[in-house]
């Protein structure tokens, strides 16, 4: 993964923080009391989630899912039109400059929130 740091791109990156982090910031700004210990649990729960979806999607990057992918292909089509090693080959050209952003995120939530609980808790 860390290899893979260089194909952050800003535009996804800020697309999942907003996105993930939209639960936690509601969850604390309609709260009344404690706003930091329930944003700290509400990461933590999305940090989790995130890191199991990123795991699936690490197998995913890694091609673990490619005979099954192309078995589906060939299935739904009337007449398959590439072979399984050519199917590979594109898999993987697609996956060159992919990253992690779940699995990374997770990890990064999970530091914060491990920070806010010790040190602002």
């Amino acid at each position: 993964m860390l290899k893979r740091l260089k194909n952050i791109k800003i535009g996804p990156l800020l697309t999942h923080v907003i996105i993930s982090l939209a639960y936690p910031g509601a969850k604390a700004a309609i709260s009344s009391y404690n706003r930091l210990q329930i944003f700290s649990d509400s990461m933590t729960i999305i940090a989790l989630l995130l890191l199991l979806v990123g795991v699936f999607y690490g197998m995913l990057l890694h091609g673990d899912f490619d005979v099954t992918g192309y078995l589906i292909k060939r299935a739904t089509e009337k007449t398959p039109t590439e072979t399984y090693e050519v199917y590979k080959e594109n898999k993987k050209e697609k996956r060159a400059d992919s990253f992690n952003y779940p699995f990374f995120l997770g990890v990064l939530y999970l530091i914060v929130s491990i920070v806010i609980a010790y040190v602002f808790l």
